[in-house]
């Protein structure tokens, strides 16, 4: 039995969180970042990923980089898809085209243009939507949110893993390294009049780098309980929009992907489906993607405790 997401009609958290990414890839566009307009790209370069090794090996992005015309209709293909997916957020179909789409715009724009600056949460947000039936959308969703948390926690264990996390100095050297081509290239404003300021307080630069390390820290919670999922996403949105004007690094992509944590209700229903329970914090499956991810980050804390005890 095939239901709707949320089982009511009512979309409108999921429409807005969809918005989101719909917004994100417009600006990726508006700002020269799209298959059409990485037509002629002759080089590329990615890291040791089998994903990347599939996709790149298929000649997918070659295919699309080398014909303008394809890279228009993908371009378009996937505005439409989206526009779909706002209208209707319950057709899995959709999903099943637009999803894959985005991931090899994904790793056509890293592997062309050769860092990782782009984030992936665009793509995975529409995974808990390729499943009709409620009990897998449940679990996708759920598998998803553990992902998410997870992704977060870490990025604050691999902070803590280096020994100047905690120094005063470490952050404004950082942000010394960070803009000196916008130095020399005498492109100042009033992102590097701040930064001078943070290079010469380092007591306060230091202050919100360990800040930084705290709320992602405070993802760990979601593992326990989801009264504060809310919470959680305001935090890491704090997070992301200061160091976007701090650190210059954008977080077009993953906006989409944290407002998943205010779906919820409308992704997860109580109702029963031929007799089973759909409440997913209850079956098996849920609790083994909870205990392989606690499972992971316990292992990544005690690399960091015996990589400390080492260097004593």
């Amino acid at each position: 039995m095939n239901l709707p997401v949320a089982h009511t009609g009512n979309y409108k958290r999921i429409r807005f969180a969809a918005a989101i990414v719909f917004t994100e890839l417009l600006l990726m566009m508006f700002s020269g970042v799209s298959f059409s307009q990485l037509n002629g790209a002759a080089f590329f370069s990615f890291e040791a990923d089998p994903l990347y090794w599939i996709i790149f090996g298929l000649k997918i992005p070659q295919t699309i980089i080398q014909h303008l015309w394809i890279g228009v209709i993908a371009d378009i293909l996937v505005l439409l898809l989206l526009i779909l997916f706002l209208r209707n957020p319950g057709s899995n179909k959709i999903v099943w085209i637009l999803m894959p789409l985005l991931l090899i715009l994904y790793v056509t724009i890293t592997g062309y243009l050769a860092h990782r600056n782009f984030q992936a949460g665009y793509v995975w947000f529409f995974f808990p939507f390729l499943f009709a039936k409620t009990v897998n959308r449940n679990f996708a969703y759920e598998a998803t949110r553990y992902f998410l948390l997870f992704f977060y926690v870490s990025a604050a264990v691999l902070k803590l893993s280096n020994n100047l996390s905690f120094s005063p100095a470490h952050f404004s050297d950082f942000l010394v390294n960070q803009f000196s081509p916008y130095f020399l290239e005498s492109n100042t404003g009033w992102r590097t009049d701040l930064n001078l300021f943070l290079i010469q307080h380092k007591s306060f630069s230091g202050f919100l780098y360990v800040s930084s390390i705290v709320i992602e820290l405070l993802a760990l919670i979601g593992f326990f309980t989801k009264k504060y999922d809310r919470w959680i996403a305001f935090l890491l949105y704090a997070f992301h929009f200061t160091n976007w004007i701090i650190m210059d690094i954008a977080p077009i992509g993953q906006l989409g992907f944290l407002a998943l944590l205010f779906c919820r209700e409308q992704l997860i229903s109580p109702e029963k489906v031929k007799g089973q329970t759909s409440n997913f914090s209850k079956t098996a499956s849920y609790k083994y993607v909870k205990k392989v991810l606690l499972i992971q980050l316990l292992k990544n804390l005690c690399r960091l405790v015996r990589n400390k005890l080492k260097k004593l």
